[in-house]
């Protein structure tokens, strides 16, 4: 490795360990399109996609009231070393996991919370969440936009880098991820 990736990745390691990454330190003001999700409540990152999906970052047990409230009988965790099931108040909410790693996003990550999220919108309102709520559960809820709304992949990539979730710019691989994906073969492997 030469000596100016070196000092760049000691950089960036640097600055991730000096500046934590939050979705609410790194979610800036920016004119709402139309067609993006709705803030529901912003110190969880927590938005609604439609009338049966939502995004959030990570939940404590002080979102548990707000979860319920909004009669959520899923919550699907992309999180690959932490559980929800510690957390008081969701014993009626069935806990989905899906770990994906947020450097290596690959096909069947994708579909398997594609599916889980489907599957689980058939029983009521679905929360999909990460630790931030903004890098995986951005990419997943891109893919949902693409594969069940038709979105373009340039309107969905918009949304996850601009619609105030947070995107880590650091996770290039993401918007190449969106940007070459075959949806095709996503959505008949979804279907």
């Amino acid at each position: 490795m030469n000596h100016f990736r070196q000092n760049l990745l000691f950089t960036a390691l640097t600055l991730g360990l000096l500046f934590p990454l939050t979705a609410a330190g790194f979610a800036k003001e920016t004119v709402r399109n139309g067609d993006w999700a709705m803030s529901v409540v912003p110190s969880v990152n927590l938005y609604r996609i439609t009338p049966t999906f939502f995004r959030s970052a990570q939940i404590r047990k002080n979102d548990v009231r707000a979860i319920r409230s909004l009669g959520i009988k899923t919550i699907v965790s992309l999180r690959a070393f932490h559980s929800d099931r510690n957390l008081p108040g969701l014993d009626k909410i069935k806990l989905v996991g899906v770990p994906m790693n947020t450097w290596h996003i690959e096909d069947e990550d994708i579909i398997a919370a594609l599916r889980a999220i489907r599957n689980a919108e058939k029983l009521g309102p679905v929360l999909l969440h990460c630790q931030h709520g903004a890098d995986r559960t951005g990419v997943v809820t891109a893919m949902y936009r693409i594969v069940f709304q038709k979105w373009s992949k340039e309107k969905a990539l918009d949304e996850l880098q601009s619609g105030g979730f947070g995107y880590h710019a650091i996770w290039a691989n993401i918007p190449r991820y969106l940007r070459t994906v075959d949806v095709d073969k996503i959505r008949h492997a979804v279907n």
